[in-house]
């Protein structure tokens, strides 16, 4: 392939990679949004029927559930999508994918996490992005536990039928991440970018085998 060849496949690359990502952050919204715009349409239906309780009526209660989830997701999207300066600890974690990761039906467990861990802005990014693909693990819901600390953390997830995503493994086997999640699509974002966040962090992702799922795990040196 010439250089000019190259270059030109880089940046189609790099066009669908982001045409990827946006497509993942509308998805992820998209759920809650349908439950405000079903919100409002509600409303119109009991202010015809003149049933409009300031603040009281069903449909109140349907539009501050879609917009407090579309708050969380978009705040959990843009600590992973957007560079940060801000270090996380578990507190920190847990208010940001708690009730997030797996469609909210995935439990989150920070236990494990040592005492006083600390990620700093790249590896809570990882981390984070982490959680995120665990919660894809587990499609009937489930646990994800958290062990180790900054310079080793481990994700372990539990559930019914529980599998990490092809596109994870894909990547982790040695495909190229970006090509992964071009191959794979919107649904298959993750597993890709939590690998590309991690070695961006210093990680060295990989998956522990042993009885049960494997464990995921971000560790250094």
């Amino acid at each position: 392939m010439t250089a000019n060849g190259a270059s030109a496949a880089a940046a189609d690359a790099a066009l669908r990679f982001a045409e990827i990502i946006a497509a993942r952050l509308c998805h992820d919204v998209s759920g809650p949004l349908s439950i405000v715009g079903n919100a409002a349409e509600l409303s119109r239906l009991e202010a015809e029927a003149g049933n409009a309780a300031g603040g009281g009526g069903e449909a109140m209660a349907m539009m501050r559930e879609g917009a407090e989830a579309i708050a969380a997701r978009i705040h959990l999207q843009r600590a992973i999508f957007t560079a940060s300066t801000t270090p996380l600890v578990a507190q920190d974690i847990a208010r940001l994918a708690g009730g997030v990761v797996g469609g909210g039906r995935a439990e989150l467990n920070l236990a494990g996490l040592a005492p006083a861990t600390v990620f700093d802005p790249a590896s809570g990014r990882a981390v984070l992005a982490a959680l995120m693909v665990a919660g894809e693990a587990l499609k009937r819901g489930g646990t994800i536990a958290c062990h180790g600390g900054t310079e080793d953390v481990a994700f372990a997830v539990a559930g019914t039928n529980a599998a990490w995503p092809p596109s994870l493994t894909t990547v982790l086997g040695g495909a190229d991440p970006v090509a992964a999640a071009i191959a794979g699509g919107s649904r298959e974002l993750m597993g890709p970018m939590a690998v590309l966040l991690a070695r961006e962090a210093g990680y060295t992702p990989s998956l522990l085998m042993g009885a049960g799922v494997p464990l995921l795990r971000f560790a250094r040196g």
